[in-house]
């Protein structure tokens, strides 16, 4: 699986953070004929929710499959190159899709010629792309470059090392003379305290985050949807500037940096003031 990259939203306005993400071929059969079949590529985001049903599918994948749903008569309908295929609805019955197996690593070059490149297989989901103007030599040679230098990327939260002190910290700036504010601990709907929960788990376990007792600043998180306007704003800002870097250049690379607002660690003296609660 993947990191996910959206927050689900229900109908009451709740919202919940996916496990992951990952991509499976759906396979749907006619109820009388087994040679009425279709295969679709479908991205299922992995839930950790009470339902009676193992899969819930979108309207993008039916779709897909060019299904045409019926309400009353209990039965879908979809195109296949042996005819039309019906999936009849009963009573307690769900409907059932079988999943083909992953498939294995592709060779280097498939790579290559994908112009997206594995570099550590623990981490399968996590490729960087490449250039698809690059000549095959040029490819093979950042191929090389990135898997001889592995372990200077971060695949996970436990690779973060963090910057030194010594380096550079957050410091607040906050009026000496302020009354120290402590919350009390607020209720959470179900959904957005388990995302946090599972955020809360991955950061301790880094020695990102620690727990704490009897602080004298506590607050209630907020957990805000991430938006992309300013996103989108900021980009349009700065095309400019990058095609005056760019233009003279022969390559081009970007590197994100990992949860680098993670990596920076605060001045003991405010550390007491940035404490939150959680379940």
């Amino acid at each position: 699986m993947r990191a996910p990259t959206t927050v689900l939203s229900g109908f009451s306005d709740e919202s919940a953070w996916p496990l992951g993400c990952i991509k499976l071929e759906l396979e749907l059969v006619d109820d009388n004929d087994s040679t009425r079949t279709r295969v679709v590529h479908v991205e299922f985001r992995v839930m950790r929710s009470y339902s009676c049903y193992n899969a819930l599918l979108r309207r993008v994948t039916l779709q897909k499959f060019g299904m045409v749903p019926s309400t009353v008569h209990g039965m879908i309908k979809f195109p296949t190159k042996q005819g039309i295929a019906t999936i009849q609805m009963e009573f307690g019955r769900a409907l059932c899709a079988s999943v083909t197996p992953p498939k294995p690593l592709p060779t280097v070059e498939e790579q290559i010629q994908s112009s997206s490149i594995l570099v550590n297989p623990k981490y399968p989901d996590k490729r960087i792309q490449i250039g698809g103007t690059l000549s095959d030599g040029i490819k093979v040679r950042l191929h090389d470059l990135l898997i001889a230098n592995m372990d200077i990327f971060v695949w996970c939260e436990n690779d973060m090392t963090g910057v030194p002190r010594h380096f550079a910290n957050h410091k607040l700036h906050a009026n000496p003379n302020l009354t120290p504010v402590r919350q009390k601990k607020r209720p959470m709907a179900p959904e957005r305290s388990e995302w946090l929960r599972l955020e809360v788990d991955k950061l301790v376990h880094a020695n990102i985050l620690r727990e704490v007792r009897y602080q004298t600043w506590v607050v209630n998180p907020v957990l805000v949807k991430k938006g992309t306007d300013l996103g989108a704003c900021a980009s349009i800002l700065r095309t400019s500037i990058r095609r005056a870097l760019i233009s003279a250049k022969k390559f081009k690379c970007f590197l994100d940096a990992y949860k680098g607002y993670h990596q920076i660690h605060m001045v003991v003296g405010d550390e007491d003031k940035i404490a939150f609660h959680t379940d």
